[in-house]
C-alpha cells in the first residue's frame, strides 16, 4: 500500500539536515568500542523525497546490534507492531536539537502504546565534538533503545539515510510507509506516528 504524505509533512523533509560522510579519525581509537552489527534483508534506495519514494512498499532491511545504552540485544525489526527507526549523528546541530525536543516531549507524552521507536547513531566522527554518542544520548535522557552503526555506516546505507536526522516508518508487517529526512520536531513526529499507527488498527 503506497502512502500520500500529508501536505503539512512535506516541508519539513528539506528542513534542517546534516550531511553524513566518512569520519576522519579511527572508531577503534575512540572511547567506545566497535559493536558488531548484522544487517540482513535487501538494503534500500537513498532517500531523496517522501513524495516519490520508491522504497515505500519494500521490506525494510533488520538489523541486529547491541544498544548503545544498556548493552541489550537489539533489532530492528517490527514486533507486531509498526516501527519508528530514527538516525542522528552526535556532531550534527540538527540532530542534538531534535534529541533535546523529542526527549522532553517523550517523557512528556510517552510513546504510543501501538508503536516502537528504535533510534540509530551514524556517522560517528570523534573529532567533530559532542563526543562520544552514548554519554550525549544519556545526557539528554534518551529511554529508548540504540543502535550504534560501524565504521562503514551499514546500517545507515542499508535504510538509504544520506543525512540526519533521518525517519524510516516501517509498518507492522515490515514494509517501508514512509520515509522522511530533517527536523520533524514533537508535533510533526505525532502525525507521523498516528498515521503509521492507523495501518495496524
Amino acid at each position: 500500500m503506497r502512502w500520500l504524505i500529508p501536505a503539512l509533512l512535506v516541508p519539513m523533509v528539506i528542513a534542517g539536515a546534516c550531511r553524513g560522510g566518512q569520519s576522519e579519525s579511527l572508531l577503534e581509537d575512540a572511547d567506545e568500542p566497535t559493536i558488531e552489527v548484522v544487517v540482513s534483508g535487501k538494503g534500500l534506495d537513498q532517500f531523496e523525497s517522501a513524495e516519490s519514494d520508491i522504497a515505500v512498499g519494500q521490506i525494510a532491511p533488520i538489523v541486529t546490534g547491541l544498544d548503545l545504552l544498556t548493552g541489550e540485544t537489539v533489532q530492528i525489526e517490527p514486533a507486531g507492531k509498526p516501527l519508528v527507526v530514527a538516525f542522528f549523528a552526535h556532531w550534527c546541530p540538527h540532530c542534538q536539537r531534535e534529541v533535546a525536543t523529542l526527549t522532553e516531549w517523550l517523557m512528556a507524552n510517552k510513546l504510543p502504546t501501538n508503536v516502537d521507536l528504535i533510534a540509530v547513531s551514524t556517522f560517528e566522527a570523534p573529532e567533530r565534538g559532542n563526543h562520544p554518542p552514548k554519554k550525549w544520548l544519556e545526557d539528554e535522557g534518551w529511554k529508548y533503545p540504540v543502535i550504534a552503526d560501524t565504521p562503514s555506516q551499514i546500517v545507515a546505507d542499508a535504510f538509504g539515510a544520506t543525512s540526519v536526522p533521518y525517519f524510516v516508518f516501517v509498518e507492522a508487517d515490515g514494509t517501508v510507509a514512509f520515509r522522511m529526512s530533517g527536523n520533524l520536531g514533537p508535533e510533526q513526529l505525532s502525525i507521523a506516528m498516528k498515521r503509521l499507527a492507523g495501518t495496524s488498527i
